[in-house]
């Protein structure tokens, strides 16, 4: 049974979902006092705080005593279908055959996450030649970024300015920048690095036209990087060099933007189709995700008039 000590706090944390609360509350409690119910909470907890395989390790302890559950097997089937298990489906099911109607509806949720993810790199061609599709290039009889402010594009505080903002871009920059790297800069790019050297913009989402289901509808960049060596740039000390060298990034082109995740993903110019000397694309490169690369605009100048407001619900 039981003990009445420890679950008033634990209902109470789980009512406010602190769950790392009460994953350290259930890590206090003796193993011998930690009863089915006890174990549910925790295993719920640690999928709530992403700590999906110690929610593995820990249903599966518990196996004998709770393995006919549906909640055993769901949490389970929860923390198997985050970590990509072949399993996932398996488990789920099977806590679906022992589960009430409100847990059947918990279930189906994550069998669907489960069929969807699946079916991932189908979904995510069919979307991609969508956003492909619907792509205009640059017409070169007009300026570049038309409708654009340039003047009112950039935030202006004290952490852009050490961090990214350089001295006036020079040719000899972008020389520098094109030999060291081995690509050719897009023209928008050096327009928008004329007018300012690197920065952070006001504008640092870019939303999908063809989101994915159980995917983020937008990527977020913390900043647009110069061609200032001495700053955070393309060819900085901690630039694209160093991100395909130190961070395992798939050598295919340039790092361009960095993103809040602190080098966990970022934004580059991708010259695969074109060849070095061609019109890159845009793409987002997932490090957490095994490098997947994800297509969001057809040149530059597109990406950056695509960029939009922070929205919370697309993340």
């Amino acid at each position: 049974m039981t003990d009445p000590d420890f679950m008033p706090d634990i209902i109470r944390l789980t009512n406010a979902r602190k769950f790392g609360e009460i994953v350290s509350l259930i890590q206090e409690i003796p193993e011998h006092l930690r009863d089915t119910e006890i174990i549910g909470h925790y295993v719920r907890a640690l999928n709530n705080t992403y700590d999906y395989e110690e929610a593995v390790k820990v249903s599966l302890k518990h196996k004998d005593r709770d393995g006919n559950t549906a909640l055993w097997n769901y949490r389970l089937g929860y923390a198997y279908a985050y970590l990509g298990h072949p399993d996932a489906e398996a488990t789920l099911l099977r806590g679906r055959e022992l589960a009430n109607s409100e847990q059947i509806r918990w279930i189906d949720e994550v069998l669907e996450f489960v069929r969807v993810r699946k079916n991932k790199v189908p979904l995510k061609r069919a979307t991609e030649e969508k956003r492909k599709a619907a792509f205009t290039p640059h017409d070169p009889s007009k300026p570049y970024f038309q409708g654009l402010n340039l003047s009112s594009f950039w935030e202006y505080n004290d952490w852009a300015r050490k961090s990214y903002v350089g001295t006036d871009a020079t040719e000899d920059m972008f020389d520098h920048a094109e030999q060291s790297l081995g690509y050719k800069l897009p023209e928008s790019y050096k327009f928008l690095v004329r007018h300012q050297n690197g920065g952070i913009p006001k504008l640092r989402a870019f939303a999908f036209s063809h989101p994915l289901p159980f995917e983020p509808d937008a990527i977020e960049i913390s900043s647009i990087w110069g061609v200032d060596p001495s700053k955070d740039s393309i060819t900085g000390d901690l630039g694209s060099a160093f991100m395909i060298s130190e961070w395992g990034y798939p050598n295919i082109g340039v790092a361009i933007c960095d993103c809040p995740s602190a080098g966990h993903d970022m934004v580059f110019l991708d010259y695969r189709d074109c060849g070095p000397d061609g019109e890159p694309t845009v793409v987002h490169i997932d490090q957490e995700s095994d490098y997947d690369i994800t297509w969001l605009a057809g040149d530059f100048e597109s990406f950056v008039l695509g960029l939009r407001e922070r929205a919370d619900e697309w993340f």
